[in-house]
């Protein structure tokens, strides 16, 4: 590493004084086929700048580490049962509407009376839920699973006992 750092330090140095040209607003800057590193230190005054071609210098930079994007299939899953209760909970809350229930939640009450509003509150529930519990796997998926698994969990139990009610059982 302590050997390549020069050499990183070069070829950056080369990068920047290669590409620096005076450019108008309606030009279009090119990236040079080949670099002319200048030398930096009196030492190498004398020394003939080595050039080299893109292909060298796309070889010398670091390589990016790619990491895996996509969910695992436990938090996938978890994620597409947590939008399956926000729908089975729309469905069965409205299902219990047409059975004359009443909304026992104060808060959503009013969002309750809309039904478009209503639909897209429960969506943004589930966005919601489903973004914050991918930002905590990427700290503690342990945590995201059992926030999730509880989540679900609670919204079953509501989604029951909507159709309980929707059917006129108590």
């Amino acid at each position: 590493m302590s050997r390549s750092l020069p050499a990183v330090v070069a070829l950056t140095l080369g990068l920047v004084v290669g590409s620096a040209s005076n450019a108008n607003a309606q030009e279009m800057a090119s990236w040079p086929g080949t670099i002319a590193i200048a030398p930096t230190t009196p030492a190498f005054a004398g020394a003939p700048a080595p050039v080299l071609s893109a292909e060298q210098i796309q070889r010398a930079l670091p390589q990016p580490i790619f990491r895996r994007n996509r969910p695992s299939t436990l938090m996938t899953s978890l994620y597409a049962s947590t939008a399956v209760m926000q729908a089975l909970d729309v469905h069965s809350t409205l299902s219990a509407f047409g059975a004359g229930a009443t909304e026992a939640n104060p808060l959503m009450q009013g969002v309750t009376k809309n039904r478009a509003m209503f639909m897209a509150v429960k969506a943004g529930v589930a966005a919601s839920t489903i973004l914050a519990a991918k930002q905590l796997s990427k700290r503690n998926k342990v945590a995201a699973v059992v926030t999730l698994v509880a989540i679900n969990s609670a919204y079953a139990m509501v989604v029951s006992h909507n159709y309980k009610v929707a059917r006129g059982v108590k």
